[in-house]
């Protein structure tokens, strides 16, 4: 077989021979360091495994995230990572493994109780209330953003931001330029406000663990580049922890600093982004068999 040598191109991608596909190249900026074995776990993953019918959609998947670290979680369509994300917060019961966060097992606990651990996530489908106004939907996020909030006022769970949290809420708009779309109704935004908007939402609570589901989906160029830029910022400055889903690739192996690679339920790679790229497992999975192959 042959495997296909990945080389940078002027635009910043690597073009795969014998492919018409480009592959984005990590910023070199960042220095990329490997999971450390043990120690510092946010989140600790092992053996997962979750079947609907007789279609097996994780398969003993285990994933380690470490405290401050910025992971990115990417595969094909129908990979199993959006199954992945609802295990992570309660949704869905898997048949088999286990769920640690900051040192505790949590794979029996429900959804609210794991938001009230710092456990927060952002949704491909935007989970704020699409009836209220932006101010409102912040203010709801200071006791748990998105469909966690609405968890957290059902059965009256407090918010781990404390006091700062308004400040918080109000650099983060500063920073993405949406201070004057505080009086909007969210069903009124264009779809990349709305996300950029359920992004503040969970940030302004501090969570342990973020977890986001496709943050740039339905962003254009400029709100993707303003995006990347306040998660490197975020990473770097406030030490917070992600996980991130992402198929814009670009966006992905510029950001974090460690990928995992699902592939039809199963854990086929993982890596820093720059082996990541060149990994033949994972380019066949993108792109289908090698020329020549």
């Amino acid at each position: 077989m042959t495997i296909l040598e990945a080389s940078p191109s002027a635009a910043g991608t690597t073009t795969a021979p014998g492919t018409a596909a480009a592959w984005p190249a990590p910023a070199r900026r960042h220095h990329r360091r490997r999971l450390p074995p043990g120690r510092g776990r946010v989140l600790d993953v092992a053996g997962v495994r979750v079947a609907f019918g007789a279609v097996q959609a994780l398969d003993g998947v285990t994933l380690a995230v470490r405290e401050g670290a910025f992971v990115g979680l990417i595969g094909p369509n129908g990979a199993g990572k959006t199954t992945f994300f609802n295990v992570l917060s309660g949704f869905v019961t898997p048949s088999g493994g286990r769920v640690r966060l900051a040192g505790q097992r949590i794979d029996g606990w429900s959804a609210p109780r794991r938001a009230r651990a710092g456990l927060t996530r952002t949704f491909q489908n935007i989970g704020l209330d699409k009836q209220a106004t932006v101010a409102d939907n912040l203010g709801v996020a200071r006791e748990g953003g998105g469909l966690a909030g609405e968890l957290q006022r059902s059965f009256g769970l407090r918010s781990r931001s404390g006091a700062t949290g308004e400040d918080r809420t109000a650099a983060l708009l500063d920073r993405l330029e949406l201070t004057g779309v505080l009086g909007e109704r969210v069903d009124r935004l264009p779809v990349g406000t709305a996300k950029l908007v359920e992004l503040v939402a969970a940030l302004s609570r501090r969570p342990r663990l973020l977890l986001l589901d496709e943050p740039a989906s339905g962003l254009g160029a400029p709100e993707r580049a303003r995006l990347g830029a306040l998660l490197r910022d975020l990473h770097r400055d406030d030490g917070t922890t992600i996980l991130m889903i992402e198929h814009d690739m670009a966006l992905a192996m510029s950001t974090v600093e460690y990928l995992y690679v699902l592939n039809f339920g199963t854990m086929l790679a993982q890596g820093p982004p720059d082996m990541i790229r060149r990994d033949p497992k994972v380019i066949e999975a993108y792109l289908g068999k090698a020329a020549g192959t």
